[in-house]
């Protein structure tokens, strides 16, 4: 019996040290780097903006992020990837961002998400819709 509760334990003890090399992010939209979250944008927004924390990162891990236009009617083909940007990470962050600069034409109205990815492996996803300006 002591064995079998010495066993739980240490498969218990092994599964959180796992866990705990796992880097997690928590991501928002926003207008800014200094803006509120917000998951809707006008078509004439400058710059969408994800901003990011992580928790487990560690100097050498690669975040990456992919916005992909999910749903913009004729403007592109459903889960277009539109861009792609990554960074090296020098460990965790509390204020990391990535932004996205304003289409030529605007932004087409429609469906959005943004992919975050560390080390290749998906970590969370953030999504924002694009409205028609109001008149």
């Amino acid at each position: 019996m002591k064995r079998t509760v010495g066993v739980i334990i240490f498969i218990l003890s092994c599964m959180a040290f796992v866990k705990a090399g796992d880097v997690s992010v928590k991501a928002i939209t926003a207008t800014s780097p200094e803006g509120e979250a917000t998951t809707a944008f006008a078509p004439d927004a400058e710059n969408i903006y994800l901003l990011y924390k992580t928790q487990g990162g560690k100097k050498g891990d690669k975040i990456r992020a992919a916005l992909i236009a999910e749903n913009v009617g004729d403007a592109a083909p459903a889960n277009t990837k539109v861009f792609e940007t990554a960074v090296d990470m020098e460990g965790d962050t509390e204020d990391g961002e990535f932004n996205f600069s304003k289409p030529t034409n605007g932004w087409p109205v429609g469906k959005y998400r943004v992919d975050v990815y560390v080390n290749d492996e998906i970590a969370t996803t953030a999504k924002f819709t694009v409205s028609p300006a109001k008149k």
